[in-house]
């Protein structure tokens, strides 16, 4: 059925003075049921105001029904005069429609912004909404909103550019290898034209997101020019942050030297940032396979610190084959071993994967080439999910090297996973997400 807002608001005060009916009740009565005043009801009822989503609630409480009751009519109410939705309205309407899945009454919402004829209304009116829901603690389902713009601005501009900033921030937590790595290639060539305010924080998110996946050239190259635009317009944290990253690429590179000048040069920014650069510091020494360092390390840090060094010391142990220190390494820290192993968040997915080849070297190392094997494998799924062809490549490696001793079992699990056919203990990254009502309501919304 089309959708007219002129008639959803007629009908739905039908239905409300239909339950009227059903309980002998006059508007004075509801007024009191409800708790709000006589004239609000009857200007309500006579079509002299606007019905408001919170008064819809106390209406349906009064009645005992369920807040939601109606929402299907609401949609009148979010239009004004001219059919057009009003965003702020609309926003706040949505987010209780998501909180009760109503996902189909979003999609028609959906569907009005789309049949807007004038362009820029649309992207207008879209926009506010859009900006409205991402501010929520809700912000994921901002993303159909931010498509809508994306497919529909042909001329560049600066809500253009923010819209696709949003998606990249949205899908980079989403799937981060897949849609947050192409949203990215879809921002970049938007850059410039974002606002000041918002330019420098989405280069510190690209360099985040490089870091994340260990493309190390990329992070390289935003790094310094998130420097050159942070020193012409003052930015110092963000002007040490370009440097820390610069220090993370080099790293990566093993160009050590060249790191700890990096490392050395953000050590000038402050207190925050002294104390960054002497951990770093001790961490590329440790990276150099120098364990001298770990000790020193591991007693200056505190908390979810510590899961960053974890798979470092652990790999530089056993480069320098002190496997004894290692297992004791492993026992005093074995609570945060289990941790890192158990998160799933983009940030900590690098570090977890790390660790993972980290014991699966270990363990083929004392003889235990079960847990060797099953560890190997929890790397290889992780390398794939990132796209890291350069750790899925030394799980290859590290198969090989150990196949004698493979069982039939964990043989036909490894070569599942390099087919795709996922059949190790870490289930799809993306699990929560795909059975996620969040994609439920975006398969719903973008549905033909």
């Amino acid at each position: 059925m089309v959708f007219d807002h002129r008639i959803a608001p007629v009908v739905l005060r039908q239905y409300l003075q239909e339950e009227l009916v059903k309980r002998g009740w006059k508007q004075k009565d509801l007024a009191e049921a409800a708790e709000m005043e006589s004239s609000t009801i009857s200007n309500i009822f006579n079509r002299k105001q606007s019905l408001m989503l919170p008064q819809l609630h106390a209406i349906n409480q009064a009645f005992g029904l369920p807040n939601d009751t109606f929402y299907e009519l609401f949609i009148g109410e979010c239009c004004g005069d001219n059919g057009r939705l009003k965003p702020e309205k609309t926003s706040d309407f949505i987010l209780n429609c998501i909180a009760v899945e109503k996902y189909e009454i979003i999609k028609q919402l959906v569907q009005i912004l789309h049949e807007e004829t004038n362009r820029s209304k649309m992207i207008d009116t879209t926009f506010r909404i859009a900006e409205h829901i991402f501010q929520s603690d809700q912000r994921n389902y901002s993303l159909p909103f931010y498509d809508i713009i994306t497919q529909n601005g042909y001329s560049r501009s600066e809500r253009l550019a923010i819209s696709y900033y949003r998606r990249f921030l949205i899908l980079r937590d989403l799937d981060t290898s897949g849609a947050g790595n192409e949203a990215l290639c879809q921002l970049l060539e938007y850059l410039p034209l974002l606002p000041d305010e918002v330019r420098l924080d989405a280069y510190y998110r690209i360099l985040t997101f490089y870091n994340v996946v260990e493309n190390w050239p990329k992070l390289l190259l935003y790094a310094k020019e998130l420097r050159s635009i942070a020193l012409s317009e003052g930015q110092d944290d963000y002007v040490a942050e370009s440097w820390l990253y610069e220090s993370v690429a080099l790293k990566g590179m093993k160009n050590y030297e060249s790191a700890l000048k990096a490392t050395a040069a953000y050590s000038r920014y402050g207190d925050h940032y002294a104390r960054l650069s002497k951990y770093n510091e001790l961490y590329i020494s440790i990276e150099m396979k120098q364990i001298e360092a770990i000790e020193e390390l591991m007693d200056m840090l505190k908390g979810d610190q510590v899961l960053l060094v974890l798979p470092v010391a652990l790999d530089s142990y056993i480069s320098n084959n002190a496997l004894t220190e290692a297992r004791e390494y492993l026992e005093t820290y074995k609570s945060y071993v289990d941790d890192l192993l158990s998160r799933k968040d983009p940030f900590h997915l690098k570090h977890k994967l790390r660790l993972t080849q980290a014991l699966s070297q270990y363990y083929f190392r004392i003889g235990q080439y079960g847990a060797g094997f099953e560890y190997n494998a929890l790397s290889l799924e992780l390398a794939l999910k990132l796209k890291n062809i350069q750790r899925a490549g030394m799980a290859v490696i590290a198969f090989q090297e150990h196949e004698m001793h493979v069982s039939a079992e964990q043989k036909n699990r490894f070569i599942n996973i390099l087919l795709n056919e996922v059949d190790s203990n870490e289930k799809n990254i993306n699990h929560d997400v795909h059975g996620s009502f969040l994609v439920q309501y975006y398969r719903s919304i973008v549905a033909g």
